[in-house]
């Protein structure tokens, strides 16, 4: 195998298993794949991780699925970007298909509601086990702790992303000039 088709079925390997266990939403999905390309595989350092990540949050669109396109073109070029893409998403297309089967199959039976409403709790704890790492390491100074938690009272508040994101970019500009 060549050094490039050896680079597409590692990218297809990590994005099926990712695609296939990664539950949580788009947070879990990038905390999962930071341990993954980052701290594991060295594919890229942890600042670049953290570039892409605020690159993501400017396009619209699912920030996960972006992410792993685009580790997929760092890894292994154009080809890697679609192999990332389609091994990342097919499953959860299949997964949530079978699911919404089931759910309208059995959702209503009374012995399957305490199921469905303790799956809430958990997916909320996992979500925050594995973005609390990713947020230690981004909020390195106090400042960023300012903007980070600025950033999460708006967001409570149910405020737009694109008007969080460049109201707290703004009050970074404003704060540095300082």
């Amino acid at each position: 195998m060549t050094d490039q088709k050896n680079s597409l079925w590692e990218v297809a390997k990590l994005f099926l298993k990712l695609g296939v266990i990664g539950f949580g939403g788009p947070a879990a999905h990038i905390a999962m794949m930071k341990e993954e390309v980052v701290n594991k595989k060295k594919w890229i350092t942890e600042q670049h991780f953290l570039d892409l990540i605020g690159a993501t949050n400017l396009i619209p669109g699912p920030n996960s699925t972006e992410m792993a396109i685009h580790i997929g073109h760092e890894r292994a070029g154009w080809k890697g970007l679609i192999v990332a893409g389609l091994c990342f998403i097919l499953p959860a297309v299949f997964i949530t298909g079978i699911f919404a089967w089931l759910y309208k199959k059995y959702g209503q039976l009374p012995q399957i509601q305490p199921f469905i409403y303790g799956i809430s709790p958990a997916i909320i704890a996992i979500i925050l086990s594995v973005i609390y790492p990713l947020a230690k390491k981004s909020l390195k100074t106090t400042e960023l702790w300012m903007i980070g938690v600025i950033a999460l009272v708006l967001s409570l508040f149910q405020l737009n992303e694109i008007y969080i994101m460049f109201g707290v970019g703004f009050f970074a500009m404003l704060l540095s000039a300082v």
